[in-house]
């Protein structure tokens, strides 16, 4: 799959990481949006559905394979991690820096091993390790942010991502997404920035995990990914394809554009959304590579060593799997 997915970054490229407690070591910090269980496990209000729209820009391409990339329109591409020239063994901040566009500045989990290399039959990806009864970034799972350079209006980013084949679900947890400005999280009321996240829910139910100056919930607000009118989950030792759209609002105006697709699918369709104030100047300026389990209690917590794998992260300025 990994093949699949390098071959197409290259016809692209020629064409043209929630709890209260949820604290990085510097603090860096819908679809049918009812929201499900709030990110401190309280629950709370669904967000509201924005109006349907007619979909992304470019091509319509098909899903290729079991989980693979389709056709797409041809984009700049940022970013391409595919982890195939990484030998087996730990992942390092170093490795961060020669994978994506640089060394992040903080982490959570990879100078305590959490994060390593394996290789299945050839193809090489990024395994992260949740330990048994741990909740939130500082004892489980692994966070860094990795900045884009600059700031853009419109990005695609897409990755692929497996649980492992018995995954305890629980209640749920995070997995990556792009951020901008203040990038809130931590069941925090900022205004000034974004993030856009996913999460898997119990049962392994998909939804994007957003933070905006309009969100209900205090901690966050879930748009489901639906399909055919059912929620869309993922199956525990199957590699799935995600891919996220975003495009800024004109500032103050509901016109920004939230978009998601599962394997080639289309899952989620806002199209006024408001990621950003009147006032605002900040856009999509860093991948948030953040995943672990929780929500802030116990009940949160998996009962025993849980192993997600991830690969082939590309962030690009046109669509990527369809």
């Amino acid at each position: 799959m990994a093949h699949r997915i390098a071959a197409l970054a290259l016809v692209l490229v020629t064409a043209s990481f929630v709890a209260c407690t949820e604290n990085s070591p510097s603090s860096p910090t819908g679809g049918a949006g009812n929201g499900g269980a709030g990110a401190d496990g309280t629950g709370g209000a669904g967000a509201s559905g924005g109006a349907g729209g007619t979909g992304g820009t470019g091509g319509t391409g098909g899903a290729g394979g079991d989980a693979g990339a389709g056709g797409a329109s041809p984009g700049n591409e940022l970013v391409h991690a595919d982890f195939q020239q990484r030998a087996p063994g730990d992942y390092s901040e170093d490795m961060v820096a020669g994978d994506f566009l640089g060394a992040p500045s903080w982490n959570n989990g990879l100078d305590e091993g959490r994060a390593s290399i394996v290789d299945e039959a050839g193809n090489r990806f990024l395994r992260v390790t949740y330990p048994a009864g741990e909740v939130g970034p500082d004892n489980g799972g692994v966070q860094f942010e990795v900045p884009l350079g600059q700031t853009y209006q419109e990005l695609y980013l897409a990755y692929r991502v497996r649980f492992g084949a018995d995954f305890a679900f629980v209640k749920g947890g995070k997995l990556p997404g792009l951020v901008g400005g203040s990038a809130p999280t931590g069941c925090v009321e900022d205004t000034t920035g974004f993030s856009a996240r996913m999460m898997w829910r119990t049962g392994g139910a998909a939804v994007q995990y957003m933070y905006f100056p309009e969100k209900i919930n205090s901690c966050g607000d879930d748009y489901d990914y639906m399909s055919g009118g059912s929620a869309v989950h993922f199956e525990p030792g199957t590699w799935h394809t995600v891919e996220h759209r975003l495009l800024m609002n004109t500032p103050g105006e509901h016109d920004g554009v939230l978009q998601a697709w599962f394997d080639g699918q289309s899952v989620l369709d806002e199209q006024a959304f408001l990621f950003r104030l009147a006032d605002a100047t900040y856009g999509i300026d860093t991948l948030y590579f953040s995943t672990f389990f929780g929500g802030s209690d116990a009940s949160w917590a998996p009962p025993s060593a849980q192993t997600v794998d991830y690969d082939d992260f590309i962030i690009s300025t046109g669509p990527i799997t369809h």
